[in-house]
């Protein structure tokens, strides 16, 4: 490839789902995915590799904005970062011995299309009380429990499945048990760091990984994270969240429908 056209597709990679992952709290992995796999021409199992990795790393700095404006819900963190990251491993572990590429790329597109007609339904119902972030302070306790644990542990399989770094299922997860969108947004961006970083490291341990990439990547990535926290904090929630829905979405049927196609179903 040439060197010119490289970088740019790198700078294209990292910027645009970078920003988006800690804007919107979802990874931005319904994005670098495929840009990984058709950019550079890996695998779908070396992109879910990667991907976990930029995001367990890049994620960082976005959290520590979310955490200065108090949108992580530290008791809701620990009980979905443990059980998610149980379902994680499992999820990995099935994707590194046992799942074909195709039949991956057909799972990553259909969930995530009907996870963003989900979203964005569910907030159109919702638009009028969706107009202020409100932050921990201003909450009571916020669901912690067994309900929580278990949706979270299926996010998690979920998500080792997929490839994912989490966040399009913790987001629907959270907001399902009445997280406010911006607690919802920058806990499941905190929680990331856990399990994204487990995904890769399962993914690594079976040899997908492809360190110069992830680092051509992961390093201005870092950049556009800490932005996109930025932006979180001045958006209204039903924007967060509609914006979310209309990208999963297109992304998801793009990646479904050439799965299919590949497979001669279409």
């Amino acid at each position: 490839m040439d060197p010119l056209l490289y970088w740019i597709y790198v700078l294209l990679t990292a910027l645009i789902p970078g920003f988006l992952a800690t804007w919107l709290g979802v990874g931005g992995c319904f994005l670098r995915i495929p840009m990984i796999m058709y950019f550079f021409g890996v695998s779908i199992k070396e992109a879910y590799c990667i991907n976990q990795a930029v995001i367990a790393l890049t994620t960082i700095p976005g959290v520590i904005v979310h955490y200065k404006h108090k949108y992580i819900y530290k008791k809701g963190l620990v009980v979905a970062a443990i059980a998610a990251c149980l379902g994680v491993a499992l999820g990995a572990y099935v994707v590194a011995k046992y799942v074909p590429r195709l039949v991956l790329r057909v799972i990553f597109g259909i969930a995530c299309t009907f996870i963003g007609i989900y979203v964005f339904y569910n907030t159109l119902k919702k638009k009028a009380k969706l107009k202020k972030a409100i932050s921990v302070e201003e909450v009571g306790s916020l669901e912690h429990g067994t309900k929580l644990f278990t949706l979270m542990f299926l996010a998690g399989f979920a998500t080792g499945i997929c490839g994912f770094g989490g966040g399009i299922y913790y987001v629907p997860a959270f907001i399902g048990l009445s997280y406010p969108t911006h607690i919802a947004v920058g806990t499941s961006s905190a929680e990331m760091i856990f399990t994204a970083g487990l995904g890769s490291s399962i993914l690594t341990y079976y040899g997908f990984m492809n360190i110069p990439l992830f680092l051509s990547i992961g390093i201005p990535t870092l950049i556009a994270s800490y932005l996109g926290a930025k932006m979180a904090k001045k958006s209204p929630p039903y924007v967060l969240r509609l914006v979310y829905a209309i990208l999963i979405s297109l992304v998801g049927l793009y990646v479904a429908i050439n799965a299919f196609i590949a497979l001669k179903i279409i």
